[in-house]
């Protein structure tokens, strides 16, 4: 076979169509990162998935006089309770009294 017969089928070399397959290995890689790895927190700083799962953060747990007058305002107690139980946890803590200190 003749060198020029074998290089013939090239016809000038591949052509813009290459330019396609990078293009292609582009978009796996973007339907990969949004719809398989959506809402995971990989990426840069961020550990990737072998980093260790920080605490689960909750909300701060109410004070006491936070849940004394949420007990009151719900009608668990009445006024006199309420004020007894936050007179003592005044005297704890050294807060004024709800009522301004009559």
């Amino acid at each position: 076979m003749h060198p020029i017969l074998l290089a013939d089928g090239w016809h000038g070399g591949p052509g813009p169509w290459i330019l396609l397959v990078p293009l292609f290995w582009i978009g796996v890689a973007v339907f990969l990162r949004k719809v398989v790895f959506r809402g995971r927190n990989w990426g840069p700083g961020r550990g990737g998935p072998w980093a260790a799962a920080g605490p689960v953060r909750q909300a701060p747990a109410p004070s006491p006089v936070d849940t004394l007058n949420r007990r009151y305002a719900d009608g668990l107690i009445d006024e006199f309770e309420y004020r007894e139980r936050y007179d003592l946890l005044n005297s704890v803590s050294g807060t004024e009294s709800p009522d301004g200190g009559r």
